[in-house]
């Protein structure tokens, strides 16, 4: 019998189990749809599989279920679930929902995360980021036996350090979810199946030779044999679509994600925080005054605010993490599956920043807010319904009530209403008589936050909130009632044990004028656990890259040499324990600047740079920077990745230069050219041959592909310029 015919049978077995307990599996608390028993059988069955069902359809709840089976029937001790951030809380709830089974979220600093992957728990649940970081603690403490890659187009790239990553953990099963395995190339098919089973598409040249229609220089123009493409890819994935499975949905499909916050939305949000909090301390010796009680709403409306995006408080910062998650909820809902969603927010702000990224992804929409005349409601909700290039319908709360829009498949609430009656009559936009679809309902929730605490009290304590927002409010002002009042000062009052809070005062105006933060004024406080903790943490993620680390209240606040995503990231996790805030070498001077005035004039310094220089004779920090990029970038090469390894080899030659030339930081590769030729050739720090070197590498790190033989050489030469 042909392993293919094998695995038809055990996934018929596993169907027959299932459908004989009547849809619901030992183990799952939960009753399965035909369709989410079909697909429970086949990830089961199958064992190595991509489940390619439409956004809806319940990936989870199927991957979670052939999970409880593989370890009743096969015995499996432990699955790994990787998932991007957002979705990491979500996981531990269904799995909680569903079974009886034990998760364990993955997070924090290093030694954090050791610990936790040696706990006794069946499902580990990590982002893609960490994975990265983490992977040979996952391989020698983990040793997954089941792998579950979720939203896994984010390794739709075969070359990027992510994918390679995924592909060096052995594991006897693996389950591949996204509801888009093809995005814009065949390639980004070929990468998820490495993950599933190398041998179904062969080598990357024959699935090229096979598939891919080239000109003499080897651009794709098309494709072809699609058909036996189907075939080769149908013993190992499932695809069906809502239309396939439309008579086997429940009416209302409900979901929420956990949205990370920036850097500076987390600097707003815990402002406003402790100030409500100082006023609930207050509430708990004597009423607050009609003032007080305007201040404490406020600062929770600030704190809310900051949770969608930090540019609704200061008016300045562009974007956010849950722009960011929307945008990609509709492309796959709008661009993808070609169907129509409605947007809410409680800001009309925020409405004209979704305006304006629905512009740049172009998905026409129309927007309704309060200022416009309810006259002419009526005809934005005809374009909606009746006009197919309008797939999105943007809305504040002003258009709560009153408003059909059935047409619509799917809702994102971009926030949490204090009013559960708002977030239902949002809800009932899409979802009420005349909707011939299931409708999805979405939820971003941003994680940590204030935004969590109103979601609870939403769900659970929905007679506290009687009569918070009139449905004819057309500002972003709210009331708030007496047993409102008394919730929230309950739940942000600190326990009486923590002492009371310094009353608030009104703090003068402070004279500003030039100082030194080095010559300041530093009174040595022992570090706790956890700041100690952290502060490891960032120098284990950062290394050479730290500036300086500072400490104020009981957060830090750490100087490196750039911010990114991945940067960014390391911070949200640490905060879980102590407050971290990032800043670079531009943002540190502004603040100095601002002389007595700064937040940074009461800082304790628990680190710096340059007073920590390493012995005479050692090697420098730009130096090891350099050394930690090369080895990353030999890493790479071993692994045959060596277009990914071109960035590194090009940022240890940037080091290198500016090690040279007494510099703090290495020169952005932009701004290289202008200052090699400019300063570095003519005092002397390079030599025409090494800005020619340098100039090379940052050519080919700009090429889509670079041949093997160019990236050995650079390596080569990149060695050489490094010891001279």
């Amino acid at each position: 019998m042909s392993a293919e015919a094998s695995q038809k049978l055990r996934s018929a077995e596993i169907l027959r189990q299932i459908e004989n307990s009547r849809g619901k599996l030992p183990g799952i608390n939960a009753r399965l749809y035909p369709y989410q028993i079909q697909g429970t059988g086949f990830l089961a069955g199958t064992g190595r599989a991509l489940l390619a069902d439409d956004m809806g359809l319940g990936k989870t709840l199927q991957a979670i279920s052939a999970a409880v089976w593989l370890k009743t029937h096969e015995n499996i001790r432990t699955v790994m679930i990787v998932c991007p951030a957002s979705l990491k809380q979500q996981w531990a709830r269904e799995i909680a929902k569903f079974t009886d089974l034990q998760s364990q979220i993955i997070q924090g600093p290093p030694p954090k995360r050791g610990v936790q992957y040696r706990r006794e728990k069946t499902f580990f649940i990590v982002n893609y980021e960490l994975l990265l970081r983490d992977l040979s603690m996952i391989n020698e403490i983990l040793r997954p036996d089941l792998i579950i890659l979720d939203e896994a187009q984010r390794i739709k790239n075969w070359r990027t350090k992510v994918a390679a990553a995924v592909k060096l953990i052995p594991t006897r099963y693996a389950f591949v979810l996204t509801g888009t395995p093809l995005e814009n190339r065949l390639e980004d098919l070929y990468s998820l199946m490495q993950v599933v089973d190398p041998k179904t598409l062969g080598p990357l040249w024959r699935y090229m030779v096979d598939f891919h229609v080239t000109d003499e220089r080897g651009k794709v123009l098309g494709y072809r044999n699609l058909s036996v493409l189907r075939k080769r890819l149908a013993p190992v994935m499932l695809r069906r679509d809502r239309g396939i499975v439309s008579d086997q949905l429940p009416e209302r499909i409900v979901q929420r994600l956990d949205v990370p916050m920036t850097s500076k939305q987390r600097e707003i949000h815990d402002d406003a925080m402790a100030k409500a909090g100082q006023l609930a301390t207050i509430a708990k010796k004597r009423p607050l005054t009609p003032t007080e009680q305007n201040r404490l709403i406020a600062a929770l409306q600030q704190a809310r605010m900051a949770c969608n995006a930090a540019g609704l408080v200061d008016k300045e910062t562009k974007g956010s993490p849950k722009l960011d998650e929307m945008a990609d909820l509709l492309d796959e809902i709008c661009i993808q599956s070609g169907l129509k969603a409605v947007v809410f927010s409680c800001w009309e702000l925020m409405t004209q920043m979704v305006e304006r990224r629905l512009r740049k992804m172009g998905l026409g929409y129309v927007r309704l807010h309060g200022g416009v005349p309810t006259a002419k409601r009526g005809e934005l909700m005809d374009r909606f319904r009746d006009d197919d290039a309008v797939q999105v319908f943007i809305s504040t709360d002003a258009g709560g009530v009153g408003l059909n829009l059935q047409s619509g498949s799917a809702l994102i609430n971009l926030d949490v209403p204090w009013n559960p009656a708002v977030l239902e009559q949002r809800n009932a936009r899409i979802h009420r008589l005349g909707q011939k679809r299931s409708v999805q309902i979405i939820t971003l929730v941003a994680a940590a936050s204030y935004e969590e605490q109103v979601l609870s009290l939403v769900n659970t304590k929905q007679n506290l909130f009687d009569n918070v927002v009139k449905e004819d409010a057309t500002e972003d002002v709210v009331g708030v009632s007496k047993k409102m009042l008394e919730s929230l000062i309950e739940e942000l009052a600190p326990p009486k044990e923590a002492g009371p809070a310094e009353p608030l005062a009104e703090v003068e105006p402070a004279e500003t004028k030039p100082f030194d933060m080095e010559q300041r004024e530093s009174k040595a406080r022992p570090l706790d656990e956890a700041m100690r903790d952290c502060i490891k943490g960032l120098q284990e993620a950062f290394g050479p890259r730290i500036e300086r680390i500072f400490g104020s209240q009981g957060s830090l606040i750490a100087v490196i040499d750039r911010i990114d995503g991945e940067a960014e990231q390391v911070a949200i996790n640490l905060s879980k324990k102590v407050p971290v805030a990032l800043i670079d070498l531009m943002t540190l001077g502004s603040l100095n600047r601002l002389g007595a005035a700064s937040p940074l004039a009461q800082v304790q310094t628990y680190f710096d740079a340059q007073q920590d220089q390493p012995a005479v004779g050692g090697p420098s920090r730009l130096a090891t920077l350099a050394e930690e990029k090369f080895n990353g970038a030999k890493l790479l090469m071993d692994q045959g990745l060596h277009t990914s390894a071109l960035e590194l080899l090009l940022s240890a030659q940037l080091a290198t230069a500016a090690d040279r030339a007494g510099m703090g930081i290495p020169k952005a590769a932009t701004e290289a050219g202008v200052w090699i030729y400019s300063e570095a050739i003519p005092k002397g720090v390079l030599t025409q041959e090494e800005a020619g070197l340098i100039m090379q590498a940052v050519g080919l790190s700009q090429a889509p592909t670079v041949p093997e033989v160019l990236v050995e050489q650079l390596m080569k030469d990149t060695r050489n310029f490094m010891v001279r």
